[in-house]
């Protein structure tokens, strides 16, 4: 699995692989006229399929199925290095909902903290 996470822009992308071996990419666009509103799209990549039995067992697509696509957004925020307040400005929730958020993701990842999630999302990306 690819993915590259550009800090800016509509080139702000992730590839995924779900759990039927499909790949899709789910691209960001922030919206030029509204500070809090932004699009997310996801399409199929057509040919593309993940390599088999040498996956890890717990790899990031893994990891982000089991994500809601709220926590999907805050756990690509946490990789591309935003702090929690950060967040919450961008997504335009608030401080506790974006902690909440983040321990969803560490449960559901079954990570410590946010360093181990990072490292997580950046190895199954390799």
């Amino acid at each position: 699995m690819s993915t590259r996470t550009p800090a800016h822009g509509s080139e702000r992308y992730l590839d995924f692989t779900n759990a039927q071996g499909l790949c899709f990419r789910m691209q960001v666009e922030d919206d030029p006229h509204d500070a809090c509103a932004f699009t997310v799209r996801v399409t199929p990549l057509q040919g593309h399929r993940e390599p088999d039995a040498s996956q890890p067992a717990f790899s990031q697509h893994a990891l982000l199925s089991a994500l809601t696509s709220r926590e999907r957004d805050v756990a690509l925020l946490i990789a591309e290095g935003f702090t929690n307040d950060q967040i919450a400005l961008r997504l335009c929730i608030s401080l506790s909902t974006v902690k909440s958020h983040i321990q969803n993701i560490f449960a559901k990842a079954h990570v410590p903290n946010r360093t181990a999630l990072v490292a997580l999302l950046h190895e199954a990306a390799r």
